[in-house]
């Protein structure tokens, strides 16, 4: 059985692209493995493989299995599929999540915008050759999680991968970034529900557990507009999952900040205590705030002390 390669739940585009990419590189390299996906692919990710040409990976099985976890650590976002005993390396940009092991794993964490970016330092390390493909889709992912690189988690390493993979790929990115957040964007025919979990995480701190759903647009109004709707499934989503908190921004990539929706007033309270802002009506504005990782996880985190 192949060696498994997988991102996290409700998967985003640097971590399906970072397991494909590492897998051809390992296929390369003559060891057997196989891309998967925890979850179905959202629209951006969707666009990217199409442009391509390359399949959409399978959901990763159950039963006994070899796994490599790409772009996550946290045990609350690995697959229900996987058991812990299963894993034999991680490869992430994360902070550590508490995953605790029965055996030593290999483990590769970088304080870098992406996982693409990392995999694309395998490659250069590796001396394997990389196809117009491969290096397409990594650049994608490197501009996915940065926000065409103006995210506040933006490192030179990423800068510089999309200069190296770009002399393969040939992308006028510019255009080809636009084009990726208009697919990114694109909510036509969604239920608000899947609005709400298309890109949410959930997170343990101070004995209290928590959840954050980001969705990055270029047309934030479309989404604002319905926010009784959001505030009632953030409801919802927190009563069905037993959480203590639940957020949702909407990041506004054009203007560099984020909307946060807040169901209750004990979220109001952390938001308040962690940027000082107005929540009035369980919405708010927060200008600058863009990265999930970066300025909403800590921030929250630090207001649970």
């Amino acid at each position: 059985m192949p060696t498994f390669i997988v991102g996290h739940l409700n998967n985003d585009t640097d971590s399906v692209v970072s397991a494909i990419a590492l897998s051809y590189l390992e296929k390369q390299m003559g060891k057997d493995c196989q891309p998967a996906i925890a979850s179905p692919i959202n629209r951006e990710t969707g666009f990217v493989l199409k442009n391509f040409g390359l399949a959409v990976p399978e959901i990763i099985p159950e039963g006994e299995k070899k796994v490599i976890l790409v772009d996550h650590n946290e045990p609350s976002q690995i697959s229900p599929n996987i058991q812990v005993n299963e894993i034999q390396c991680i490869i992430d940009h994360h902070k550590l999540g508490g995953l605790k092991t029965s055996q030593p794993i290999s483990v590769r964490i970088k304080t870098v915008g992406s996982t693409s970016t990392i995999i694309t330092g395998i490659f250069q390390r590796k001396g394997v050759a990389i196809t117009k493909e491969m290096a397409g889709i990594l650049i994608a992912g490197i501009l996915s999680d940065t926000l065409k690189l103006t995210s506040p988690t933006t490192h030179d390493d990423d800068k510089g991968a999309v200069d190296f993979l770009n002399k393969t790929a040939g992308l006028d990115v510019d255009s080809f970034t636009d084009a990726m957040f208009e697919a990114k964007s694109d909510i036509a025919g969604m239920e608000i529900s899947e609005i709400v979990e298309c890109d949410y995480k959930t997170f343990e701190a101070k004995g209290k557990k928590f959840g954050i759903g980001v969705w990055e647009t270029v047309k934030p109004d479309a989404v604002i507009k319905r926010g009784e709707e959001i505030l009632g499934a953030l409801k919802n989503k927190k009563k069905s999952d037993g959480l203590d908190f639940i957020f949702f921004a909407v990041v506004d990539i054009l203007n560099n900040e984020s909307v946060m929706f807040m169901p209750g007033t004990a979220e109001k309270e952390i938001i308040r205590k962690a940027y000082g802002a107005n929540t009035e009506n369980g919405l708010a504005t927060l200008p600058g705030v863009v990265s999930r990782k970066k300025q909403m996880t800590p921030q929250i985190e630090k207001a649970l002390a």
